[in-house]
């Protein structure tokens, strides 16, 4: 009698045949799947160590579209392989409603540099009188110290072996391929910075420490800030010039011959009569007092009260509009501080008022990438671990509306409710420094702000006439306004 079980379908050389191939089979799905995960491990590794190659590669295609015309804003986002850390603290889009706002003493390549780049700071003159000097980029390398000199003459060599051409302009020199800016030279304080044409995020994670100075031009052909310190930064600096210049398909020339670029010492009297140094009587009463305290040896430190108190109508307006539409929202609270003004939602802090120079600017509890692309032209606080990093500065009355409906945004969806508050007239009258002293709302403390003086000889240059004598007005030249 035949059963299943004795009927055979294969013959006993076909399963020999079939359990072979199956075992191979399985042998070579294993060979696989240890292949991929020795490939996926050896990419992880290429990954780390590699990621500055691959983000130069980036930054050469978007150079390359640059070459063709088109800006940073117009090319795809470079997708860095690991992400920035969090160890250092844009113009946004314009939304349908609102143009963007230009500044009126730029062209197209100028940008500002937010408050280290404010309005030029009040000195004391020969006359005794108070005036506002506005240096030149000449100017203020022609009164920097040596060591700033040498960084300059050096870099600038490095950058012009590349065959590029450098233009000065008042407040930068900018290195130019065609028409196309490739670098540029500033000053912050007392520091020499240039300026890459290049994405800032391609140099995330990497040992180039660079600051993205987008500001607030939306297309600012030179968003790569870079700080020139030491040697070693100076090295940094340079092989930035090569990633940078090698997108635009140039190579150092080897026979170039260095010049030097290190300009003599020349008093500020000198400077102003070749219209280097550009003055100002326009002075504020708050201005003169500072700078006559400077030369006392005194800065004051002015608390945010203080700041208020000593602005301007323009600002007070702004302020106590502002801070009427914050207190009409329920249980919001304010809190001064020395430097700032708090409001409170139970204990959350949910909105600041800060002074930036002259500029009221409002900060919030949000994140400002939110409002990307919107009409908000909103920054991020550079504060670290603020409870506030949405930063808004209001320098009109449009701006001031429209910080007004971020409010509403922002505490709406924390279900902050809007009452009907009766308005407050918070626009204090002017009081002198003296009085705030002694109501202890400015301090006084030694002025940190000491200028570089030169040695007798480091005055190289002979003197062709008297009106280019040096003076002791030679060693009041300033490169900074220190922070109040």
């Amino acid at each position: 009698m035949k059963t299943l079980i004795s009927v055979r379908i294969f013959s006993g050389g076909q399963i020999a045949g079939i359990v072979c191939l199956s075992i191979l089979l399985a042998a070579l799905i294993g060979v696989c799947v240890f292949l991929g995960y020795l490939l996926h491990k050896r990419g992880a590794r290429i990954m780390q160590t590699d990621t500055l190659q691959q983000q130069r590669n980036a930054l050469m295609q978007k150079l390359a579209a640059m070459r063709q015309g088109n800006m940073l804003d117009d090319l795809p986002d470079t997708k860095v392989l690991l992400r920035a850390k969090d160890d250092e603290d844009d113009e946004e889009l314009a939304g349908d409603d609102e143009a963007p706002e230009e500044d009126a003493d730029s062209d197209a390549e100028e940008f500002l540099f937010d408050d280290e780049e404010s309005e030029p700071e009040a000195e004391i003159n020969e006359a005794g009188n108070v005036v506002r000097y506005n240096r030149s980029f000449t100017a203020r390398i022609t009164q920097a110290n040596n060591d700033l000199k040498a960084r300059y003459s050096e870099l600038k060599n490095y950058l012009l072996s590349y065959g590029v051409r450098s233009n000065v302009s008042w407040r930068r020199e900018v290195f130019r391929v065609g028409r196309r800016s490739a670098a540029s030279f500033v000053l912050r304080g007392k520091t020499l910075c240039v300026c890459y044409a290049a994405d800032p995020a391609m140099f995330a994670e990497t040992k180039y420490k660079i600051d993205d100075v987008s500001g607030n031009k939306k297309k600012n052909p030179l968003p790569s800030l870079y700080r020139i310190k030491s040697d070693r930064s100076m090295r940094y600096a340079k092989e930035l010039a090569d990633i940078v210049l090698a997108g635009f398909r140039l190579t150092r020339n080897p026979r170039y011959e260095p010049s030097d670029y290190t300009l003599p010492y020349k008093s500020t009297e000198v400077l102003v009569k070749r219209h280097l140094i550009k003055v100002s009587g326009n002075v504020s009463e708050v201005a003169k007092e500072d700078a006559l305290a400077a030369e006392k040896g005194i800065s004051y430190n002015r608390s945010f009260t203080a700041r208020i108190i000593q602005s301007d109508d323009a600002l007070k307006a702004q302020y106590s509009k502002l801070k009427n539409h914050l207190l009409a929202h329920k249980d919001i609270v304010c809190s001064e501080a020395w430097k700032h003004e708090a409001y409170k939602f139970g204990r959350e802090n949910v909105a600041t008022l800060i002074i930036r120079g002259k500029t009221l600017s409002l900060c919030l509890a949000a994140d400002p990438a939110r409002f990307v692309g919107t009409k908000y032209k909103v920054e991020t606080l550079k504060s670290k671990n603020t409870p506030t990093p949405l930063q808004y500065r209001i320098k009109s009355d449009r701006r001031l509306a429209y910080a007004m409906q971020l409010i509403d945004t922002v505490f709406g969806e924390r279900g902050i409710e809007k009452t009907e508050r009766k308005a407050e007239n918070f626009a204090v009258p002017f009081t002198s420094t003296d009085t705030l002293i002694r109501r202890g709302l400015i301090r006084e403390t030694a002025y940190a702000g000491a200028r570089w003086r030169p040695k007798a000889d480091t005055l190289a240059e002979p003197i062709q006439s008297a009106e280019e004598s040096p003076s002791a007005e030679a060693a009041a030249s300033a490169d900074a306004q220190p922070e109040k």
